[in-house]
């Protein structure tokens, strides 16, 4: 646990690792599609299951969230890394919808448009693969200047 953060930033941690957690054990039950758009992707993801959908609003509003405050998640994974290194480059919206959300990343810089594109994927892994793919460290495009 991140005992060095501060006790309202532990709790916020513990409690969107245990909506990450509680969607990857209820993965398959969840779909997602994305479309490379210029300077980045478009994810939609979403669920036939009525009690899925506020886990999945929350954890899209919170993961946004904690990329404009860079409060970083993941720290072994180099993907999850690079991308809250570059997260002042990252232009992030989310829609909620009925049934999940709808996710636009994109940035001006065609390196970080490398990583949006790449991390659209891991998370794409995530959906399709549940916690064996999250287990896993994430891959960077071979041809990604890293930062970190």
């Amino acid at each position: 646990m991140h005992s060095h953060l501060p006790t309202e930033r532990r709790a916020r941690h513990k409690r969107d690792q245990s909506i990450f957690h509680e969607l990857l054990r209820r993965h398959e039950a969840i779909q997602r599609e994305v479309e490379e758009i210029p300077n980045g992707i478009r994810a939609r993801t979403w669920t036939t299951d009525a009690d899925l959908v506020p886990l999945l609003h929350m954890h899209a509003k919170e993961m946004h969230k904690r990329v404009k405050e860079k409060f970083g998640l993941r720290f072994w994974d180099p993907a999850f890394a690079e991308l809250f290194a570059q997260a002042d480059k990252v232009e992030m919206s989310v829609t909620l919808t009925e049934n999940g959300v709808d996710v636009f990343e994109t940035s001006t810089d065609l390196n970080v448009v490398k990583l949006i594109r790449a991390h659209g994927a891991i998370v794409t892994a995530f959906v399709e693969h549940g916690g064996r793919a999250a287990s896993q460290e994430s891959p960077l495009p071979a041809d990604y200047i890293r930062v970190l």
